[in-house]
């Protein structure tokens, strides 16, 4: 993959470690964490992400197989879940790597290869993948009947523990608690997410999933103190344009300077994970611990901001995402969430880890 030179994303191994621990204050003692690292370790970079908490965590959990693969090829030891769909052209590195695969419909038992090992999941009111409630009694006696394979844990996905006094997160408790039942004592056990650990006082059972948490952020509008935010993201001014008041800036010509002053071009825009076109007076940078405006409609691969009468070098850095300006102020500025603001930021462009 070619990288990019427009820019530059840090990413602090310290805070990533402060944050799991802190997130161990919300558990039992007995409860182990997975750490979730798909989508690159949500935009931090996946392998570093394993390798600085593999000590702190008893497992990780990924989306797809050949992001299980790609920590294997990096000396990760430890258990890997994959959450998506088994297919079947990818299902033997499930065996040669040692990933652990995720059964979601009863199909999977007929044709996943043997030898492997696998959890299911059950669909407790997610809407998306999952096996049926109403199927445990059956599937706990195909998981008896496919001997060749191996089952290791039963999970299920929260839909609301997000959100703060959800009554569904009981209904989805309990649905799970009933279907657990059918099946053996020894399996792994696991349904809390982020906000399921921190959010409710519920039952954790063997392990809690934490994703976004480990990377600074809360998985609700509800702030948690003690997080902090692991990446950093700048960039640097390639052009300074002189402007006149009522002249206007990018497509749709749309913005016009409100006095004369000077217009910074940075070599960032939405390819790059700048991707709300309406960042325009939304967002600001930083420069010297000076913030500025964003200006203008985002473009492809360059974004303006307006300086007033401060006058910079090219070459100068900007911060793009900055403690103060984090991907939770993004997301308060531009209708999104955290999770989209850190994935979208281009694989391309070079990680540095401190």
């Amino acid at each position: 993959m070619i990288q990019k030179n427009n820019s530059t994303v840090t990413v602090d191994r310290r805070l990533i470690k402060e944050n799991c621990n802190f997130l161990r204050t919300f558990l039992d003692p007995d409860t182990e964490i997975t750490a979730v690292i798909k989508s690159d370790g949500y935009g931090h970079g996946a392998v570093e992400v394993a390798k600085t908490l593999e000590e702190k965590v008893s497992s990780f959990a990924v989306n797809a197989i050949q992001e299980g693969v790609e920590l294997r090829e990096n000396d990760i030891t430890k258990p890997i879940l994959i959450f998506e769909v088994p297919q079947k052209s990818e299902a033997l590195k499930y065996r040669s790597y040692d990933l652990t695969a995720t059964f979601s419909a009863k199909e999977h038992f007929e044709w996943v290869p043997e030898g492997i090992s696998y959890h299911l999941n059950f669909d407790t009111g997610m809407g998306r993948l999952g096996l049926r409630p109403e199927e445990a009694k059956e599937i706990a006696q195909m998981v008896q009947n496919y001997s060749h394979l191996t089952c290791k844990g039963i999970y299920s996905h929260f839909a609301t523990a997000n959100i703060l006094g959800s009554h569904f997160v009981e209904e989805q408790l309990q649905r799970f608690k009933e279907l657990r039942t059918y099946f053996p004592d020894d399996l792994t056990t696991h349904i809390s997410n982020t906000g399921g650990a921190i959010y409710y006082d519920i039952e954790q059972f063997d392990r809690v999933r934490f994703g976004i948490s480990l990377y600074g952020y809360p998985p609700g509008e509800k702030l948690v103190d003690g997080l902090k935010p692991a990446l950093n993201w700048h960039t640097h001014i390639v052009q300074m344009n002189p402007i006149k008041a009522g002249q206007s800036v990018s497509y749709g010509a749309e913005w016009q300077a409100p006095e004369d002053g000077f217009v910074a071009v940075l070599p960032v825009g939405y390819e790059d994970g700048l991707k709300k076109r309406e960042a325009e007076s939304r967002l600001n940078v930083r420069i010297n611990q000076k913030e500025y405006p964003i200006v203008g409609a985002v473009t492809m691969n360059y974004t303006m901001i307006f300086l007033g009468q401060d006058d910079y070098a090219l070459g100068t850095r900007v911060d793009l995402l900055y403690r103060g300006s984090d991907a939770y102020r993004w997301t308060e500025n531009l209708d999104t969430i955290p999770y989209e603001v850190l994935t979208s930021i281009d694989k391309r462009i070079p990680r540095e880890y401190i």
